[in-house]
C-alpha cells in the first residue's frame, strides 16, 4: 500500500487532529513500516477516518432514500443498521491491518529464511561482500517478503550511501520476522568482531533447516488429522445420513420431511468444505 493522491489530501484535511493528540511517531511508522505500507503514520489514519466518513455518508444516504421511498419501520431499521454496521466495519478492517499485514509477511519471511540463508552462505563463501550479497538477493523474485527486506537494505547502501552496518541495523529494528532480525543482529556482531562470517552462516543453515523440517512434519501431522476428520465429518456422515433417512422415509408410515437435506446439500456442506479447505491451507503454512 502506498502514498496516493487521496492519502495526501486526506492528511491534509485531518493534519491538525494528530498535532493536538501528539501520538508518538515512531512506534505507529515502526509498525506501518512492519506491514510495507508506504505511509506515515498521519497520513494512513487521517486515510482512514476519511473511509469511515464516506462509508458512513454513503451507507446512510442510501439508505435515507430507500426510507423516503418506502417508508417504513423495515427500511428504518435498515437505515439505522447500515450506516452503523459499514463504518464499524471500515475501522475495524483499517484499524487491524497494519498489525494483521505485519504478522503475515513475517510467516512468509520466516517461511523463506532457511532458503535465504542457505543462499547467502552460498555466496560469502564466494567471497562476496554482505552489502553485494543482499543486493544480489534482492533481485531475486523467489523469496517472498525476504526479498523486499533486501531491497530495503540495498536501497539504503546504493541510494541513500548509509554503511552496511547501519543499514542492517535498520533493517532489523523494522522486520516483521523476529528470526530475521536475530539473523541481521548475528551479522552485525560478526562483522563488528571482525570474525569471519562463513561459520556463523553455516550455523545459521543448519538450524533454519532444521527447524524448519519439524514445522513441516508438525504441519503434515495436523494435515493428516483435519483429513481423517474432512472424510468422517463431509462425505461419510452424509451419505449415512442419506441412507438413513431414505430408509426411514420408505418404512415409516408418515412422510418424512427432506427440507433438512436441502439445507445441508445447499449450505451446511458448502460451508463444511470452505472451512476445511481454510483450515488445511492455514496448517500447510500457506496464505490464504
Amino acid at each position: 500500500m502506498k502514498s496516493t493522491r487521496y492519502t495526501r489530501l486526506c492528511r491534509k484535511i485531518f493534519s491538525k487532529i494528530f498535532t493536538k493528540l501528539n501520538i508518538s511517531e515512531t512506534s505507529k511508522n515502526r509498525l506501518l513500516e512492519k506491514a510495507d505500507i508506504s505511509m506515515v503514520y498521519q497520513e494512513y489514519y487521517s486515510m482512514v477516518i476519511m473511509n469511515i466518513i464516506i462509508g458512513f455518508l454513503a451507507s446512510f444516504i442510501s439508505t435515507l432514500i430507500l426510507y423516503l421511498l418506502i417508508p417504513n419501520s423495515t427500511t428504518a431499521l435498515l437505515m439505522l443498521l447500515l450506516s452503523t454496521i459499514v463504518p464499524t466495519l471500515i475501522a475495524i478492517t483499517y484499524l487491524q491491518l497494519p498489525a494483521s499485514r505485519a504478522k503475515r509477511r513475517g510467516k512468509n519471511i520466516d517461511r523463506h529464511l532457511p532458503y535465504v540463508t542457505n543462499f547467502i552462505n552460498t555466496m560469502s563463501a564466494a567471497g562476496i561482500s554482505p552489502s553485494e550479497i543482499f543486493g544480489t538477493l534482492a533481485g531475486i523474485n523467489l523469496y517472498g517478503e525476504a526479498q523486499k527486506e533486501a531491497k530495503k537494505i540495498t536501497a539504503e547502501i546504493e541510494l541513500m550511501g548509509v554503511d552496511t552496518i547501519t543499514a542492517l541495523k535498520n533493517a532489523a529494528n523494522i522486520s516483521p520476522s523476529q528470526k530475521f532480525k536475530e539473523f541481521i543482529q548475528g551479522i552485525i556482531e560478526v562483522i563488528q568482531s571482525g570474525s569471519e562470517l562463513g561459520p556463523y552462516f553455516d550455523r545459521c543453515v543448519d538450524k533454519y533447516m532444521f527447524d524448519d523440517l519439524m514445522e513441516r512434519k508438525k504441519n503434515l501431522e495436523s494435515l493428516a488429522v483435519m483429513a481423517e476428520t474432512f472424510v468422517v465429518t463431509v462425505i461419510a456422515f452424509p451419505l449415512f445420513l442419506v441412507i438413513i433417512i431414505s430408509v426411514m422415509s420408505l418404512t415409516s408410515s408418515g412422510a418424512i420431511s427432506f427440507e433438512f437435506l436441502y439445507l445441508m446439500a445447499l449450505v451446511i456442506l458448502p460451508l463444511a468444505y470452505a472451512g476445511f479447505y481454510i483450515m488445511m491451507k492455514s496448517g500447510a503454512g500457506e496464505e490464504i
